[in-house]
C-alpha cells in the first residue's frame, strides 16, 4: 500500500515547514532560501534589541530581552538540523514506515488515518492560534504596516516556526506510538484466542483452537512474540535516534519559552496592579503569548507520554497470558525485561531536562521562584522615600 495516498496532511505540512526554511527539500536553492530566512529574522532581532528603549529593571530588560537570542538560536537549530541532517531525517522517516508497511493492509489504513487525523488537528491549532496572534498584533501596532511588519518579523514569525518545529519531532513519535498501539492490539487478540469463551464445549472446533494456542503448538504464539519485542526494540532506537537529533532543539525551545513564561506573567501582574483599559490589546497579546509559551512546555514534557504508557500497557498484558510452554515464558520473559529495562531510563534531553510531565511540579515551583524575584524588584524600585519627604515632621538621620 502507497503510504503518501493517506497522508494528505502531512504532505501539506511538509510543504509549509519547507517554505518556513525548517524542513528541507534536499536541494541547493532551498537551502539558500533557509540561510536567508535565518539570516533576516536574526537582523530583525538585533534591530529590535538595539531599538529597544522601554524604562525598566535592567535585570527585568535582561530578561525581557532572552527570548530574542533564544528565538534566533532556537531558530538556527532548526535551520541547521533541516539542511545538514536531511539525510539522517529522511532516513530514520523510512524505517518508520518500513516498521508500518510490515503490518497488514487493514492495520496499515487505521495507522495512516489517525495519523492523518492527528496532523490535521495539530497543524490547524498551531496555524490558527498563531494567526490570531499576527491580528492582534496589528490590532496592537494601530495598523501600521512597518510596525506590524517588524513586530511579525522578530515575534511571531520565528514563533511559528518554533511551533511548526516541534510538531517535526511530535509527529514521528505519534506513528511510533501508534506501532505500539497495534502491538497491544495483537495481543489483546491472542489473550482471547487463548480463553475460550464459557459457551463453547469442548466438541466445538473454536475450542481447540484455543487449547492449541493455550498451549502454544507449534511455537505460532511464541514466534508472534519474538517479533514484536524485535519490532519494539527497533521502535526505542529509533525514538532515541530523534531525541538525539531534536534534543538540543528540545531544550532550548523548554528554556526560552520558562523564561518568557516568567517575564510575561509577570507583566501581566502589573497590568492589573496598575490597570490601563485603553491598552487592553496589548493585554491579550500578552495573554496569548503566555498560553504559546505554556503551551509548548507542557508539550515538550508530554509528547512522550502515549509512548511511555503504551509499553506500560504491553507489560501488563504480557503478564496476564497463559503460558503453557516454556519457550513461550522465556520468549515473554525477555520481553518483559526489555520494557521494563526501556522504561527504568528516563528519557532527557541532553541528559538535562526530563521530558515527563511528572516532573512539572519542579519547573512550576522555578517559575514562581523567578516570577516572585521579579515582583520584589519591581516594589524595591517604588521606593517610599518620596512619601516621606513630602512629611516635614519626619526626621532623617
Amino acid at each position: 500500500m502507497n503510504s503518501s495516498s493517506c497522508q494528505h496532511w502531512e504532505n501539506l505540512l511538509l510543504s509549509i515547514n519547507r517554505f518556513l526554511g525548517i524542513s528541507s527539500a534536499g536541494n541547493w536553492i532551498h537551502s539558500l532560501w533557509c540561510l536567508f530566512l535565518l539570516l533576516y529574522i536574526w537582523a530583525a532581532s538585533i534591530w529590535k534589541c538595539i531599538e529597544f528603549n522601554l524604562e525598566m529593571p535592567t535585570i527585568e530588560k535582561i530578561l525581557y530581552l532572552m527570548e530574542f537570542p533564544g528565538n534566533m538560536s532556537t531558530v538556527a537549530f532548526l535551520v541547521y538540523h533541516a539542511v545538514v541532517n536531511y539525510s539522517c531525517a529522511q532516513k530514520v522517516e523510512f524505517q518508520i514506515h518500513g516498521l508500518i508497511r510490515g503490518l497488514e493492509s487493514k492495520a496499515i489504513r487505521n495507522i495512516y488515518k489517525k495519523h492523518d487525523k492527528r496532523t490535521l488537528h495539530l497543524m490547524v491549532v498551531t496555524i490558527v492560534f498563531h494567526g490570531v496572534c499576527a491580528l492582534v498584533d496589528i490590532v496592537t501596532n494601530d495598523y501600521e504596516f512597518w510596525s506590524t511588519w517588524l513586530s511579525n518579523s522578530v515575534y511571531n514569525l520565528p514563533a511559528l516556526m518554533l511551533s511548526l518545529g516541534l510538531l517535526q519531532y511530535a509527529l514521528p513519535v505519534h506513528l511510533l506510538w501508534l506501532l505500539l498501539d497495534q502491538m497491544r492490539r495483537n495481543l489483546e487478540k491472542l489473550k482471547l484466542r487463548q480463553r475460550p469463551a464459557e459457551e463453547i464445549t469442548k466438541l466445538d472446533a473454536r475450542y481447540e483452537s484455543a487449547f492449541a494456542a493455550l498451549v502454544d503448538a507449534g511455537g505460532a504464539a511464541a514466534l508472534l512474540i519474538e517479533e514484536m519485542r524485535s519490532t519494539c526494540n527497533l521502535i526505542g532506537l529509533l525514538h532515541k535516534q530523534l531525541l538525539s537529533k531534536f534534543g538540543p532543539f528540545l531544550l532550548l525551545n523548554f528554556v526560552n519559552s520558562l523564561v518568557s513564561f516568567c517575564v510575561e506573567l509577570y507583566l501581566v501582574f502589573n497590568f492589573f496592579e496598575n490597570p490601563l483599559w485603553d491598552e487592553s490589546m496589548l493585554l491579550i497579546y500578552r495573554l496569548l503569548w503566555l498560553i504559546m509559551h505554556g503551551g509548548r512546555i507542557w508539550f515538550i514534557l508530554a509528547v512522550n507520554e502515549q509512548i511511555l504508557e503504551e509499553k506500560c500497557n504491553l507489560c501488563q498484558l504480557l503478564n496476564e497470558l497463559e503460558v503453557c510452554s516454556s519457550r513461550l515464558q522465556v520468549t515473554i520473559n525477555r520481553f518483559l525485561l526489555q520494557l521494563q529495562t526501556s522504561l527504568d531510563q528516563p528519557l532527557e534531553a541532553c541528559g538535562v531536562v526530563t521530558l515527563d510531565t511528572l516532573s512539572l511540579g519542579g519547573f512550576i515551583g522555578v517559575l514562581m521562584a523567578i516570577v516572585i524575584f521579579l515582583i520584589q524588584i519591581g516594589l524595591g524600585n517604588k521606593s517610599l522615600m518620596g512619601v516621606a519627604l513630602n512629611r516635614s515632621s519626619w526626621l532623617y538621620v
